[in-house]
């Protein structure tokens, strides 16, 4: 399986990187051997997504008069979502042994109360761009451990305020982050998006829901803080200033290597990042053993590579089969939906289209209520909407709208991947994480997105 996965990486990042098409066949046979060899393990999930995804195959047989187009962009996102998935994980895979990465998650999650939500907030924004859906398996054991040492009484409130802060940070990279798969999903899935403009907006909305977030904190616990404003607390950690250090320079290896990737393929940004990572992620692991001499670090490294290959990739199997055949089965959906049909939908609100976005923007964490995929509705959303004659809302924004309602679906749902990786970790529901921790805040940021784009659009 693991070696099937390697296939389906090598020959995406040649069709993708170096515009050999030939090899998108051979990353779709690939792509098809490790789906065969997942049926015996196959869990509830993804036993239902496979079975949609053989119906909506059998449609596309019956009623498209030429099937093969579609199935083929279905499986070419399919595979580039899995290559995308798998690349991160070799990213975060280098990061788990990385101790910068640990001992800046130690230094956040001991912040004095007036600082930590920031602190979390950014921290776990930060981190999530090289350790993805990892920060929280990096942060949330620390929280817990920070708040159990605490006094008992006021465990679960400094639980809450601590995990909700990691929780509203990290999904905001998908509002522009190249290296997240919301970013490599639009710049393929909607023609004309303008993906240094999409990146800005991202970027500026990012940090204006860092305080709405803050403000949401404050307020609810303002009674709580100022009844606790005179205890003497110790003072914070000194800042690991060399490994904060260290994480800018592996960052700026990644952000160069993708500059140069792209320039000397002349490749977009997505394609040249996939491609930079493994480059990148070689390079730290070798600088993790650099003690052990220059024999026995390239002997360790090459370990780790293949034990990626052998260990890593099998590993991530069930959440690759999740990701790919949902893409699969959003672009056969948006493929089989008659373009006239979408059209007179959205008619009535034709002259209206802050009100169109304000339905985009819901629908996705809306949909997520109901353990809906938000990659299936964002790419049946775009993949309909981006073939509507005369749409009133411009590729860039509606992309924009459907990144920030993916992101709204993350503290939103309890049934988002967060949700349910930080409700094992803490012993909670995910209503409990979600509804009750998160409910007020999303309600806020979801405000917060359509007023944004609101301006946006006048720019």
């Amino acid at each position: 399986m693991g070696l099937a996965l390697l296939v389906v990486v090598l020959a995406t990042l040649a069709e993708r990187a170096f515009g050999l098409h030939d090899a998108q066949y051979v990353a779709a046979a690939a792509y098809l051997a490790f789906v065969l060899g997942c049926l015996p393990r196959l869990g509830r999930r993804e036993t239902i997504l496979l079975s949609v995804a053989a119906v909506l195959t059998a449609l596309a047989i019956l009623w498209r008069d030429d099937p093969i187009t579609p199935l083929l962009q279905g499986l070419d996102t399919a595979t580039y979502m899995a290559t995308f998935l798998l690349t991160l994980g070799m990213l975060r895979t280098a990061a788990a042994t990385s101790p910068a990465v640990l001992e800046c998650g130690i230094y956040l999650t001991q912040q004095p109360p007036g600082r930590r939500y920031v602190a979390l907030h950014t921290g776990g924004h930060l981190l999530g761009l090289l350790l993805n859906f990892g920060v929280l398996n990096l942060l949330g054991p620390m929280i817990r451990r920070g708040v159990e040492s605490g006094d008992p009484s006021l465990a679960e409130i400094r639980e809450q305020r601590q995990i909700s802060a990691v929780l509203r940070g990290f999904p905001t990279i998908l509002l522009w982050s190249p290296a997240t798969i919301t970013q490599a999903l639009m710049v393929s899935l909607l023609p004309g998006v303008d993906p240094a403009r999409l990146l800005m907006l991202g970027l500026a909305l990012t940090f204006i829901l860092l305080g709405v977030g803050w403000l949401e904190d404050r307020v609810r616990w303002h009674s709580f803080q100022r009844a606790r404003a005179h205890i003497k607390r110790p003072p914070p950690p000194p800042a690991p200033w060399r490994a904060f250090g260290g994480m800018m320079l592996i960052c700026a290896a990644l952000a160069g290597s993708v500059v140069l990737v792209k320039l000397a393929l002349d490749i977009p940004i997505v394609p040249a990042l996939i491609t930079a990572i493994p480059c990148v992620v070689i390079g730290w692991m070798a600088l993790q053993n650099a003690g052990l001499g220059l024999r026995d670090a390239a002997v360790t490294t090459g370990q780790r590579l293949r034990q990626i290959v052998t260990v890593s990739f099998p590993n991530a199997s069930p959440e690759t089969l999740t990701l790919s055949s949902s893409a699969f089965i959003g672009v056969l959906v948006a493929t089989l939906l008659p373009p006239e049909l979408v059209a007179a939908a959205i008619r009535p609100l034709e002259d209206q289209p802050i009100l169109l976005l304000a339905i985009i923007i819901a629908i996705v964490p809306l949909a997520s209520q109901i353990a809906f995929n938000p990659i299936i509705s964002v790419v049946v959303l775009g993949g309909a909407l981006i073939r509507v004659p005369g749409l009133p809302v411009e590729p860039t924004i509606l992309a924009l709208a459907l990144a920030c309602g993916w992101m709204l679906a993350l503290p939103g749902s309890p049934f988002s991947i967060p949700c349910l990786i930080l409700g094992r970790l803490l012993n909670r529901s995910g209503t409990q994480i979600s509804w009750r921790w998160n409910g007020i805040y999303t309600l806020m940021a979801y405000a917060t997105v359509l007023l944004f784009i609101a301006c946006a659009r006048l720019i």
